[in-house]
């Protein structure tokens, strides 16, 4: 082994510890997370670098509905969204003796709900002609409900059903009537078994349903069935709560778009907030303009980019002289942007004039138990990049949608958390010019090794030569 071939191997030898240093710093954070994970109540302040004080409401603000307990929430402003994590899964509530508080995130889309009310079954009457009757006691008070879903036995029918209600399985009001059916033909099934009334709280549910009269008339002359399985249902369509943000306009950009002339515009949010929606006022009062729209993120050059979240030049903005002056409105899929970028087509046309702009999308609510008197103020803390997803369980057992709108608590402003310790750099962060050192250690060995390789060659050619020279 020569000395090139073991410099080489010294150079390749330091290199691989740096890696080791490098992997053993690596574990030793993860054995620490691991370490705080296994104690989740207690989570290290120090990792979270934001907080905000939480003020209000009084205790007797809260709401005391049985369903909910003492539920109160807010909604999670751009501040916050500023400085947290998209997912927003390192929020941290802490009362004041600095336990955590157990909350749910929820993003309040619009939906459609749709929930079997528990009941239980009585005076069941299913004779082998006649009226078949069915009651049904509700288990939860003053709850409301809206549908029943009656299912027979048989098949190819056509059964009437009258549904009533009663607070005391007395006085019995009618809530709605229609028809059960179900149509086999043997390639194709038609069934029908649910009937909507309005909103009822009624204890009692009575179901009434009367035989099929073409069964009737037939020459069986009857039609017997039984119940085969009756709910009561709530359905509900809500919504949904959505918030505006302001944004900056910036001065307009003279550009060139699809090879024509253009207009373009930063929308700044002014934090890095959830949007799918784009409202923009246009001082305009006769315009047809195709207009295409960007969000601003990060290449994996870690490099400023824009990519497209809206191109549509088959529904272009438009406004005729006449028209009411409403602001024009850009939907897309929700992304996480600071700042949005617009461009306007113009073609030779005088370029739009933008007055004011607001970024929408679906509010972010925050909801937990308010705690005893002894355990305020709360805080809030965020800004914690690596901290894992809490999944409290009182996140997955609260009912959806909640039962009533909640009383609201407000955020303090966001100040710098002054237990926070930035966590150390990794080895090769700390010390960068090492790995400099090393490769560039490696190419002058590597250059010596190919410059003693090249002298050898050439003694060894002139050799052969000067042999050959002489025989």
């Amino acid at each position: 082994m020569n000395v090139f071939t073991r410099a080489i191997l010294s150079l390749l030898t330091a290199a691989a510890m740096a890696g080791v240093c490098s992997s053993a710093w690596s574990q030793e954070d993860q054995t620490a997370s691991l370490d705080s994970a296994a104690a989740a109540v207690a989570e290290d302040l120090a990792q979270w670098q934001y907080f905000a004080g939480i003020e209000g409401p009084a205790a007797e603000g809260a709401t005391a509905n049985p369903e909910s307990g003492k539920l109160v929430d807010f909604f999670v402003p751009g501040e916050v969204f500023a400085h947290a994590r998209g997912d927003l899964g390192d929020l941290r509530l802490l009362m004041a003796n600095g336990a955590p508080l157990p909350f749910a995130v929820r993003t309040l889309l619009p939906q459609s709900v749709r929930d079997t009310v528990y009941t239980t079954e009585f005076n069941r009457s299913e004779p082998d002609e006649g009226l078949h009757e069915l009651t049904l006691e509700l288990q939860l008070e003053q709850v409301e409900h809206n549908e029943v879903v009656v299912e027979t036995s048989g098949d190819n029918y056509r059964r009437t059903v009258n549904v009533s209600g009663s607070d005391d399985a007395k006085d019995w009001k009618p809530l709605v009537s229609g028809q059960v059916v179900r149509f086999n033909d043997g390639k194709q099934l038609f069934a029908s078994h649910s009937l909507t009334y309005p909103n009822s709280r009624h204890k009692y549910i009575r179901i009434q349903v009367t035989p099929d009269p073409d069964a009737l008339s037939a020459k069986e002359g009857k039609d017997e069935f039984v119940f085969s399985e009756v709910q009561v249902v709530r359905q509900l369509t809500l919504p949904g709560t959505r918030v505006k943000t302001d944004a900056k306009i910036s001065d307009r950009e003279p550009t060139r778009h699809y090879g024509t002339a253009a207009s373009r515009w930063i929308f700044d949010l002014g934090a890095s907030v959830p949007c799918d929606r784009l409202e923009i006022d246009v001082q305009d009062e006769d315009f047809a303009r195709d207009v295409t729209l960007e969000m601003e993120t990060v290449n994996v050059l870690g490099q400023p980019a824009f990519v497209a979240v809206y191109l549509d030049e088959e529904s272009p903005w438009q406004r005729r002289k006449g028209d009411p002056v409403v602001p024009m409105v850009i939907k897309f899929q929700e992304v996480q942007a600071r700042r949005l970028r617009l461009t306007v087509t113009d073609h030779r046309n005088k370029p739009l004039t933008l007055t004011a702009a607001r970024g929408q999308a679906a509010a972010r609510q925050v909801v937990f138990e308010r705690p005893e008197e002894s355990q305020l103020p709360l805080k809030l803390y965020f800004g914690n990049l690596s901290a894992e997803n809490p999944n409290y369980d009182f996140a997955r057992n609260l009912t959806d949608p909640l039962p009533e709108e909640l009383p609201r608590v407000t955020l303090a402003a966001v100040e710098k958390n002054p237990e926070y310790i930035a966590p150390p750099e990794a080895f090769t962060e700390r010390f960068p010019w090492l790995i400099y050192v090393v490769l560039g250690g490696v190419a002058v060995v590597l250059g010596a090794v190919i410059l003693n390789l090249s002298r050898a060659a050439i003694a060894n050619h002139d050799s052969a030569a000067a042999i050959t020279a002489g025989s």
